[in-house]
């Protein structure tokens, strides 16, 4: 079905003055994992295709239908409990996520995770659907980024998380903005509803949040721009319960993050989480990789620091290296990653997550992912 519309939307796209686009991806991902000895070596393969639709009508109107469909088999079926309950998992307000085939073996799910239609006019720009709303600035950690959170070990969903919601921008002069959003939750205490304002001064992006944020009033506030030739970024979100639960208590999360490309393609981008809660955690990196994170919860220790050196080492080549490190337990996630351009629109890519605890000295999990990629 998948390759039926692909084909037909490519021939009707070559057709002059079209108001109808189609891109997308398809991806082979290999995962293997053990703990800490190869005998335990198991595996996982994972088919990735995704179609993103894009409808065009005129200058004012826009609509957009994107989804992904995914298989999967391999050993995490059967050994990572609830997988196929994680994989079909839909928190919108319309359940949008379909486990076509689920057995102890295979597992292919069907999920529509871009579906809005915006109309932009003037100084209006409004989006309504399922969507993004990105009010994200740190490049890792993100305590602003309230209605779509995403986990920063899920790699391989570059599109990141939508959110059933309407979104009104409204432009002001110069760089300035005011923009309302309110997400529908699937459940009745996951409701959103917020209004931030975006400005310019001393060649900073800033921007000032508040609103309800399911159980909470949040305020917040993140800034982006430059300190000499070093980039600099920060959020700040706290939140207060506004009515009783089992977990109600003021929570203040916060990021900081600056990074600097030298002029022989060395990259590095280092950022700093704070979170006054600290959660109760043990488990390898499928757990963390697994996480309901939340603005509230960006990971699941006190404090957290993130390292990143990435060096281009030709047009075609590139390599990264990631660490992230708590003191609770001596915690440290390596993430090494190496990308090569095939040809034009191939991609060969081989990614590695290790979690360790240094205070425990034991390691809790690798995994180490190939990836190949084609683009249309």
């Amino acid at each position: 079905m998948a390759v039926f519309l692909f084909c037909a939307f490519t021939v009707f796209g070559q057709e002059k003055d079209t108001k109808l686009f189609l891109t997308g991806y398809i991806k082979n991902l290999h995962e293997f994992s053990f703990v800490d000895r190869l005998e335990q070596l198991q595996w996982t393969t994972f088919l990735h295709n995704r179609l993103n639709f894009k409808y065009i009508p005129s200058q004012e109107f826009t609509a957009r239908l994107e989804f992904r469909n995914r298989m999967f088999y391999g050993d995490n079926i059967e050994n990572i409990s609830g997988f196929s309950d994680i994989i079909s998992q839909d928190n919108g307000w319309v359940g949008l996520s379909w486990n076509l085939l689920d057995t102890n073996e295979t597992v292919l799910n069907v999920a529509i995770d871009r579906a809005l239609v915006n109309y932009t006019k003037g100084h209006w720009d409004i989006t309504l659907g399922r969507q993004r709303v990105n009010w994200a600035r740190n490049l890792i950690w993100n305590p602003n980024d309230i209605f779509n959170t995403y986990n920063f070990l899920d790699f391989d969903y570059e599109e990141r998380p939508g959110s059933d919601a309407v979104r009104i921008q409204y432009f002001l002069d110069g760089f300035s903005k005011i923009e309302l959003a309110a997400k529908k939750g699937s459940r009745g205490d996951d409701d959103i509803v917020a209004v931030m304002y975006n400005f310019n001064k001393w060649s900073y992006d800033i921007q000032i949040l508040t609103g309800m944020y399911q159980n909470d009033w949040v305020i917040g506030t993140g800034w982006a721009g430059n300190m000499k030739d070093a980039g600099f970024k920060g959020e700040f979100s706290y939140f207060v319960p506004y009515k009783d639960t089992d977990d109600s208590q003021n929570v203040l999360s916060a990021s900081f993050s600056t990074d600097y490309g030298f002029e022989n393609g060395l990259y590095i981008n280092g950022s700093l989480l704070y979170n006054s809660v600290e959660d109760n955690f043990s488990g390898g990196v499928e757990n963390l990789k697994f996480l309901n994170i939340s603005a509230k919860n960006l990971m699941p220790f006190e404090f957290s620091s993130f390292l990143q050196l990435s060096k281009e080492f030709s047009p075609i080549f590139s390599a990264t290296t990631s660490f992230i490190y708590s003191p609770t337990n001596h915690s440290v996630i390596l993430i090494p990653s190496f990308k090569y351009s095939i040809a034009t629109n191939w991609e060969l890519d081989f990614t590695g997550q290790s979690f360790f605890e240094f205070g425990r000295y034991q390691s809790l999990g690798n995994s180490f992912f190939a990836r190949l990629r084609w683009s249309f």
